[in-house]
């Protein structure tokens, strides 16, 4: 037979594991998907990410409302750009599938509605000015990059590291 003071402390110290401190993004995870799951929105992501799915000038103008469980997402559209956005449902279904790896809605419903406001963004602090020597030594590390885009992401992404202070 074992002792009973050990059979007290396994489920103490299991006890105590579930106390552990979690990240507070994990909890707030939880707490939002309840709270979308009560207003229909089974993929909670669909709102928090609607500007990265559709891009800035298509979530200026509109707001997902509600995911039916038949797989129909109900977009809330201001005025005549709902006309607009129905000729644009098959690419915006495709970014939502891309977006999740899966066909998360199957079709859109627009609902006549002003959209709701997002949150406000908050800007970027500009970065702290770069002394000319780092500045050169980042236009030689990606001189030789062809793609225009790419190379000027680079540059400010490699001026960004160095005028850092933890750099």
């Amino acid at each position: 037979p074992v002792p009973r003071g050990r059979r007290k402390t396994m489920p103490a110290r299991r006890a105590r594991a579930r106390r552990l401190a979690r990240p507070l993004s994990w909890a707030l995870g939880k707490v939002a998907a309840k709270s979308f799951e009560a207003r229909g929105l089974a993929a909670a992501g669909i709102v928090g990410e609607w500007r990265a799915i559709v891009g800035e000038a298509l979530a200026a103008c509109s707001w997902p409302d509600r995911l039916q469980r038949n797989g129909t997402l109900r977009v809330r559209v201001a005025g005549p750009v709902a006309v607009e956005l129905q000729h644009l449902e098959p690419q915006i279904l495709d970014r939502i599938a891309a977006y999740y790896g899966y066909r998360a809605a199957t079709r859109i419903a627009y609902v006549q509605a002003p959209p709701l406001a997002p949150p406000p963004r908050v800007p970027r602090p500009a970065p702290p000015p770069l002394d000319p020597a780092q500045a050169a030594r980042v236009d030689r590390a990606t001189g030789e990059t062809r793609d225009l885009r790419l190379r000027q992401a680079l540059r400010s992404l490699g001026r960004t590291l160095l005028a850092s202070p933890d750099s």
